[in-house]
């Protein structure tokens, strides 16, 4: 028997278990990000050396309860006085093809209804992350808990 050729079609991404709340017509491929003047907010990931941008990186959101309840927790930040807009991953890739390395997600806690985790990912973890190939849930035991 011949095989036809043909795409096959992509897996589901793996179902998560937090409380994301999605508002109507909301995409749940797209990334919440915050913007100020045009620009994408950012965490700054160096410690020691303030000319090491190696890890400072976007602050990218699961959902829009997610920037609420960041906001929220964080009323003096960056964030708070973002305008926010939806960016779907094909996007954010090229900022990844533009050299950011890290992108630091915020997201809803899986195991605590209003909790909220934010952890930094680079490499294969963050194209994961990013294309919902593996659910933030993952990493919720290496995140930091903000809330």
């Amino acid at each position: 028997m011949k095989r036809r050729k043909g795409r096959a079609a992509p897996p589901r991404a793996p179902a998560s278990r937090a409380n994301h709340r999605y508002p109507p017509n909301w995409r749940h491929t797209d990334w919440l990000v915050p913007f100020i003047d045009g620009a994408a907010c950012i965490h700054h990931g160096h410690d020691t050396d303030a000319d090491d941008h190696s890890r400072c990186g976007p602050a990218i959101f699961c959902c829009p309860h997610a920037a609420v309840r960041y906001v929220t927790l964080f009323p003096k930040s960056g964030e708070a006085r973002a305008t926010w807009q939806p960016i779907h991953p094909s996007d954010l890739m090229t900022w990844i093809h533009n050299g950011v390395h890290v992108f630091y997600f915020v997201f809803c806690d899986p195991d605590r209804r209003d909790g909220l985790l934010a952890i930094g990912l680079g490499g294969s973890w963050l194209h994961d992350a990013l294309w919902h190939r593996t659910s933030l849930d993952t990493y919720a035991g290496q995140a930091d808990r903000l809330m």
